[in-house]
């Protein structure tokens, strides 16, 4: 299996080049087909993803945290199908948060061994994967694909202010104070949603999760047992009373939230979602555009190298 590995350099504050350099060695002389890439300025894991399906590696690894991954998984579902028939995606976590790669049983502490068993091996899983179509910044329109969480509202101003300040805490401290502080000012916002086709009234909601995944925030059980492979989305919604949600805040690391009044889950396959105002998104703890959106399921779309 010709690998590609796509190194973030600058995923967990720099700790991602400190990670690989610690394995990649090991890497190289346990599975030779090696090729290490690496991203210099946001959005090139989706082109460096590209690059490599069109140059014939058979499988494409995001080095780094979610956002990387996100990258990658966008660049490889959006290449030619041609490129990309015989090839798999897959991940080593070496970011702050790495929420998918826990889902996946994988951790930065793993050493090399972990990975080149996962090579040779080649166990595959074909995931979904989500789409979302959404509105620029600028007010254009654009889209992404995601592995793990979209979410609006509250959520995604979290994660622009994180995206702006840094994560001085590491993922899991940095996402808990920022939750914390923006539930202090936040305020429920009417949120007009379109679920599978069915129109329905306006929902006055500080955030709205579109979940493929379990986790994100670096280990919110947010979507606690979502299935990557059951062709739905976990949709999560929340509203109520801001204090409420504070002292039930530590529940969403065990999920054990959605006994919660305010607090509620279904399985559903397309969202359609629209505000007054901006409100604002994270797809896969990147700061990306902001409503009307929608989501779409895309299911068993992704092949994926898992740990065998």
């Amino acid at each position: 299996m010709k690998a590609l590995f796509i190194v973030n350099p600058a995923a967990g504050h720099g700790k991602a080049t400190a990670r690989w350099q610690a394995i990649v060695a090991e890497v190289r002389a346990g599975h030779p087909a090696t090729e290490v890439w690496h991203t210099r300025a946001h959005g090139d894991g989706a082109t460096l993803a590209r690059q490599g399906l069109a140059q014939g590696f058979e499988a494409i690894l995001a080095v780094g945290g979610d956002g990387t991954l996100s990258e990658v998984i966008d660049g490889f579902l959006s290449a030619p199908a041609a490129d990309r028939a015989h090839a798999v995606a897959g991940t080593w976590p070496a970011g702050s948060g790495c929420d998918t790669a826990r889902h996946l049983g994988l951790s930065p502490n793993m050493g090399p061994q972990k990975l080149l068993a996962m090579l040779k091996g080649r166990r595959v899983k074909r995931f979904d994967a989500g789409l979302v179509h959404f509105t620029t910044e600028e007010g254009g329109s654009g889209s992404r694909w995601f592995m793990n969480i979209a979410a609006l509202g509250l959520a995604g101003s979290v994660v622009r202010e994180i995206n702006r300040r840094g994560k001085p805490l590491g993922g899991t401290g940095t996402y808990l104070v920022a939750s914390l502080l923006g539930l202090l000012t936040a305020k429920e916002r009417p949120i007009r949603l379109v679920v599978d086709g069915a129109v329905e009234p306006p929902a006055a909601l500080h955030t709205a999760i579109i979940a493929n995944s379990s986790t994100f925030g670096g280990g919110m059980r947010i979507a606690d047992g979502a299935d990557l492979e059951d062709g739905k989305f976990d949709f999560v919604t929340i509203g109520g009373s801001k204090w409420r949600l504070l002292l039930n805040f530590p529940k969403i690391y065990r999920g054990a939230h959605f006994g919660v009044e305010g607090v509620s889950r279904r399985h559903v396959r397309r969202v359609e979602a629209s505000a007054d105002g901006d409100v604002w998104l994270n797809i896969d703890g990147e700061g990306l555009g902001k409503l009307p959106a929608v989501f779409e399921m895309h299911p068993g779309v992704l092949p994926f190298l898992v740990p065998s």
